[in-house]
């Protein structure tokens, strides 16, 4: 049976789909509010602290295998659900990071964000993944406390890491998920989710 591939399109569990941004995604994500929110978040570039630098940035790290960035549709009705990446992927070691996620307020915390997550798990357990990382500014509490719901283990914190796009330093946590781990989340993520369809039926 063939492996997987991580950028496979058509990413599809309950009411999320997941394709691989393209430059067709540049004017969505421009206009979804998204831009006003990163910039807390996002790391300093050497090319710049416009959109459309980092949105370059991002086609490019595609291209060349260093990232692999999705765009997300709600497919009940087909709104923009947001963007989230595989990052830092050592395919050698296989271990990835997951990263660079914002979705819009009023779909974090529900059934979208539990299947976007859903996905990406079982994304990266299908391609035979062993650890998932995630590096989330300690000033981000919304986006610690999810990775904690995770069941991540947290393995300190990296002081002093990055500036970032509105140059302040920031200090990151990090957090990972290896081996059996995947799969319990994955599991406690499909019950979620599962539990969330049948409130939303």
């Amino acid at each position: 049976m063939p492996v997987m591939k991580l950028d496979a399109p058509g990413l599809v569990v309950a009411n999320v789909c997941l394709d691989p941004v393209t430059e067709a995604h540049r004017e969505i994500l421009a206009a979804s509010g998204a831009i006003e929110a990163m910039w807390n978040w996002m790391p300093l570039m050497d090319t710049g602290t416009s959109f459309n630098a980092y949105f370059d940035q991002t086609l490019q790290d595609a291209r060349e295998g260093r990232m692999v960035p999705f765009a997300i549709t709600r497919t009940t009705d087909g709104a923009f659900a947001g963007v989230v990446s595989y990052m830092n992927i050592a395919r050698l070691h296989r271990r990835l990071r997951i990263g660079y996620r914002w979705q819009p307020p009023q779909m974090r915390g529900g059934l979208v964000s539990a299947a976007t997550s859903l996905a990406l798990m079982q994304r990266a357990k299908d391609c035979r993944f062993q650890r998932i990382e995630f590096l989330v500014n300690v000033a981000n509490k919304e986006a610690i406390a999810a990775v904690e719901r995770f069941g991540a283990a947290r393995e300190g914190t990296l002081r002093h890491y990055m500036r970032t796009a509105n140059g302040l330093w920031a200090d990151v946590a990090a957090f990972s998920l290896i081996g059996p781990e995947i799969d319990r989340t994955i599991a406690s993520l499909r019950q979620h989710v599962e539990a969330l369809e049948a409130a939303e039926a």
